[in-house]
């Protein structure tokens, strides 16, 4: 707690004993060591009235009377503190100042209208304010503060705390309390009624003090986001341009002529300097919506639109991500490989890729296709979630991409946004991490890092836009890019803390999510298999591929529709080009699955191991056809159709006699009628 110099005591002004005396252990800091504890004492005891007050007591500290100082050390006392007949009861102000924390605490937490905070030097200010107007209740309320501080006259108590606040130490006090006393006193008293509230200056959140209004900053942004991505020069002149009425301007939707007489303030036009015009398109808020504008969509939400944030999976096929991408070096005619990779995320293991010259949906039911070869010869089951893109997987949504149909979960990445799909990561972790070490020619043309630029000599010619660029065959590039997964799945997984000492290969080996589903071939190859119309034939086989592959039971002939044999045959070949079974279909209804039919040798002399299970295969089968047709015939009886002679009734039979028809109405013909006249009449009744 701060201590004056100076205390008024009995209407004599005493200097405290510690800012006078030169004893390490008992002067203060700002002591002006003018004599010793030993002389103090001496002089005390020879001079009567030399000490007004003793320093008995806890918190007390003896009091030297200024009047009995000699001159010099009485203008060394003013020089430092000033004359105590002016500044003591500022001196004695500044006992009663002490810090209020909880002033500091409301101010740190007090949000403004828009959610901001109150500025760092603005809390600060206030605290003092607060601590300051407490110091003044102190006074006013205490008769002992008020006459320790004041000599305990309540005449002009606030005429003298405005000058005792008026001449506080601005910068050991920083405030902007008013020195009027009726306006220091407004304050006090609005403070004692209202709280720290009263303090906070009502002008935060206006737009009072804007040199740029409302109007004038939607002009410059709206002039910013022209087509031509305009400098903050061009905008800040063609602003200027508008107010000398250089230039007109038009809202290009609303066809709205912009008044130049908006953007004057009392008469004078609103003129900005460019940095002022930089500063607020620059402004954070800002410069996310002239950038919606001016970047396209990719830069944009790399830069400013929020985004999620995850983890990676503990067990692997818990989630697979799927994506495509080009191979980084050219074929001789210029064009890039197209890739389709599908990685576990938790692993980061290259589970299936495939490759094409075009990219197409081919692409992706290749890549697949070559993801199951390797669950299956694994024996891993089906992955729990995939995440995809819209682009080439689309088609499939209403079937194979359908969660439930063969994933239990699908994930549709939002387009344009690379960033939520895993395998974009995956994708450049192969890249610098593996193709780059091992491949030439890997990176950008305009990549920053130089490590990272390809180099390229472009040719002079007519066409001015070629360069000399080393290309590959493609089979050179895929096999190239074969063995960089194979390299990258047996790399140690960059997780050494979680998985130390394992490759990518091993993680996915030894984390497989125990609730995996085994894969369901008959509907799986249905999506993503080959597929063969044939028919049944002799009630045992179907013909694919130049391959004949037997039904596993002949009663599977009872499953056919009606005078239908033709069925349509779905199948995959390993990575050998081998189909060893095929999944049949009628009617899009699943029949069953059927595998290649093995021949045996006609000559008992050369059967080797093999044929004997064919044999016996093939005779199983036909024995089972035959017990089939024996157990039918069985149901069935050989007839004899003879005909039924009692078929007709027993009784009587009534005859009903058919009544004559009579003329309505009889007439006679007139005795001249003639034959002739009545012929004539039969005709035209005829007619």
């Amino acid at each position: 707690m701060y201590k004056a110099p100076y205390e008024l005591f009995n209407n004599q002004y005493g200097v405290r004993l510690s800012y006078i005396v030169s004893d390490v252990d008992k002067r203060n800091a700002e002591s002006v060591a003018l004599f010793s504890y030993s002389a103090y004492k001496l002089r005390s005891h020879r001079n009567e009235g030399f000490r007004i007050k003793e320093g008995r007591g806890l918190g007390n500290e003896a009091l030297i009377n200024f009047s009995k100082l000699p001159v010099q050390e009485q203008n060394v006392l003013i020089e430092k503190w000033g004359d105590p007949a002016k500044t003591t009861k500022h001196h004695q102000f500044k006992d009663f100042i002490t810090p209020d924390a909880a002033a500091l605490s409301f101010f740190s937490a007090y949000r403004l209208a828009d959610g901001r905070s109150l500025p760092k030097e603005v809390i600060l200010n206030y605290t003092t304010h607060a601590s300051i107007l407490n110091a003044c209740h102190i006074i006013i309320s205490n008769n002992s503060a008020r006459r320790k501080a004041m000599g305990g006259v309540k005449a002009n108590i606030w005429g003298k705390l405005a000058e005792c606040v008026f001449n506080l130490d601005k910068k050991e006090f920083g405030h902007s309390l008013p020195p009027n006393y009726r306006r220091l006193q407004e304050k006090f008293r609005k403070y004692k009624k209202e709280g720290y509230t009263a303090l906070i200056h009502r002008g935060f959140c206006n737009d009072n003090s804007r040199k740029v209004t409302v109007d004038v900053e939607r002009l410059i942004l709206s002039l910013y986001i022209a087509q031509n991505k305009p400098y903050v020069g061009d905008v800040s002149n063609d602003y200027l341009r508008f107010l000398a009425g250089d230039i007109d301007i038009i809202d290009f939707q609303t066809g709205e002529v912009f008044d130049r007489n908006q953007f004057c303030e009392n008469g004078q036009p609103i003129t900005l300097s460019e940095a002022t015009v930089w500063n607020y398109i620059n402004e954070p808020g800002n410069r996310i919506i002239v950038d919606k504008f001016r970047s396209d969509s990719l830069t944009f939400n790399s830069t400013h639109r929020p985004h999620h944030h995850r983890h990676a999976p503990n067990y692997s096929f818990s989630k697979i991500s799927m994506d495509d991408r080009d191979l980084p070096r050219k074929m001789p005619n210029g064009n890039r490989v197209k890739a389709y990779y599908a990685y576990d995320i938790t692993s980061g293991c290259v589970i299936g890729a495939a490759y094409s010259q075009t990219k197409d949906k081919a692409l992706f039911i290749d890549c697949m296709r070559n993801m199951f070869h390797f669950l299956d010869r694994n024996g891993y089951g089906m992955p729990m979630q995939v995440e995809v893109e819209h682009h080439l997987v689309n088609t499939f949504k209403e079937d194979l991409m359908q969660a439930g149909v063969i994933f239990p979960f699908v994930r549709w990445c939002n387009p344009g946004n690379s960033q939520e799909k895993w395998a974009e990561t995956g994708n450049r972790i192969k890249k610098y991490g593996y193709e780059k070490r091992y491949q030439d020619g890997i990176g950008r043309f305009y990549s920053r890092l130089e490590a990272n630029k390809t180099k390229s000599e472009k040719i002079f010619d007519a066409q001015n836009n070629n360069y000399k660029e080393k290309t590959y065959s493609y089979q050179v590039l895929t096999a190239d890019d074969e063995e960089i997964i194979e390299k990258y799945n047996n790399a140690l997984h960059p997780n050494q803390k979680k998985y130390k000492g394992l490759t990518r290969a091993e993680v996915l080996a030894m984390y497989v999510n125990p609730e995996l589903a085994q894969v369901d071939r008959a509907l799986l190859l249905r999506y993503i298999g080959n597929v063969a119309t044939t028919s049944i034939r002799r009630s045992q086989y179907v013909q694919v591929q130049y391959a004949k592959y037997s039904l596993p039971d002949p009663k599977v002939m009872l499953r056919l529709l009606p005078n239908n044999y033709e069925v349509k045959a779905y199948y995959l070949p390993n990575e050998f080009g081998e189909t060893d079974s095929v999944y049949l279909y009628q009617n899009e209804v699943f029949i069953c699955r059927c595998e290649k039919i093995s021949a045996y040798n006609t000559a008992n002399a050369e059967w080797s191991e093999e044929d004997p299970l064919s044999y016996s295969k093939q005779a199983h089968y036909v024995t089972k056809f035959d017990s089939m047709v024996k157990q039918k015939k069985a149901g069935l009886s050989r007839l004899k159709v003879v005909e039924n002679t009692n078929y007709y009734a027993q009784g009587e039979v009534e005859v009903s006699l058919e009544s004559a028809l009579q003329p309505n109405e009889r007439f006679d013909l007139p005795e001249d009628y003639h034959y002739e006249d009545y012929n004539r009449m039969n005709a035209i009744n005829a007619l």
